[in-house]
C-alpha cells in the first residue's frame, strides 16, 4: 500500500492534477482499496492525468491507525483529528 502517498496527498491543497505515471499507478491502488476518490484515466491513455478530490474516511483511519498526525485543511477532506467521540 503506498501510505508515504497517502500522506502526502492528506497534506496537500486537495482536488489536485497527478500527471507522474507512478504516482497514478499508486492512485489506482488507493482508490481500489476505498481511501480516496480520485477521477483515474484510462490505462492506456497516451496523456495520463488523475484528479485527485479527497482522501476518503477510510484513508484518514488508516492514516490514524498507522500513526500519522492526520490534519484537516481542505473542504472535502474527511480526515480530523480534532473529533470527540465523548
Amino acid at each position: 500500500m503506498p501510505m508515504e502517498y497517502l500522506r502526502a496527498l492528506e497534506r496537500d491543497a486537495l482536488p489536485l492534477i497527478e500527471s507522474d505515471v507512478f504516482n497514478i499507478d499508486k492512485l489506482r491502488i488507493l482508490r481500489a482499496a476505498g481511501m480516496v476518490e480520485v477521477q483515474l484515466p484510462p490505462v492506456d491513455s497516451p496523456h495520463q492525468k488523475a484528479q485527485v478530490l479527497y482522501v476518503t474516511g477510510l484513508g484518514c483511519a488508516t492514516l490514524r491507525a498507522c500513526g500519522a498526525s492526520v490534519k484537516t485543511h481542505h473542504r472535502e477532506s474527511h480526515c480530523d483529528l480534532e473529533s470527540s467521540y465523548d
